[in-house]
């Protein structure tokens, strides 16, 4: 199996990508992730449909997990951790990859608590880079059955940030209301 790099990450993931989320073969929702920046050292955020994340900061899905992720270089791996407003959190790492008639296939694992007071649940990971614009993510643990999201790149990096820097500019500081 091939080493990881960080590059890999930076250079592919960064954009918008509309996607659809299924358990167990059931249709759940649609979700957009948006990915500023190429990733620069930690910056990988993503939205619910139709919002957008403020540079340098942002939420992920409808339970407002913050989200932060970055290379680890003592572990050579992409290391992504998430906490939410019920003191939840979990984490995903990228340990490995293959290229298997021409996909490029990431191999992870990850954990996850929804809130305080639940027990831990452990997922084995699988992301299908089937090609620039496209990939399938896929989730598979005892609790939570076979999750499976399939995303299709909308936006580049470099159109996210031209938007994004338009909407900025729209924004009204919190000072000028007062």
């Amino acid at each position: 199996m091939a080493e990881l790099t960080a590059n890999l990450f930076r250079n592919y993931f960064g954009g918008s990508w509309l996607a659809k989320i299924s358990r167990n073969g059931e249709y759940l929702r649609d979700i957009e992730f948006n990915w500023p920046e190429a990733f620069g050292k930690y910056s990988s955020f993503g939205t619910e449909e139709g919002l957008k994340v403020p540079p340098g900061g942002g939420f992920h899905d409808d339970t407002m997990k913050v989200t932060v992720s970055g290379w680890r270089q003592d572990v050579k791996r992409w290391y992504i951790s998430w906490f939410n407003e019920f003191g939840g959190y979990g984490e995903v790492q990228w340990t490995s990859q293959q290229i298997v008639n021409g996909i490029n296939i990431l191999y992870g694992f990850g954990h996850e608590c929804k809130q305080e007071s639940d027990d831990l649940t452990n997922h084995i990971i699988l992301c299908e880079m089937t090609d620039q614009n496209n990939f399938k993510y896929t989730i598979r643990s005892f609790k939570k059955g076979l999750i499976q999201i399939m995303a299709k790149r909308t936006r580049t990096a470099e159109e996210l940030k031209i938007l994004m820097k338009d909407e900025v500019k729209e924004v009204i500081p919190f000072t000028d209301l007062l």
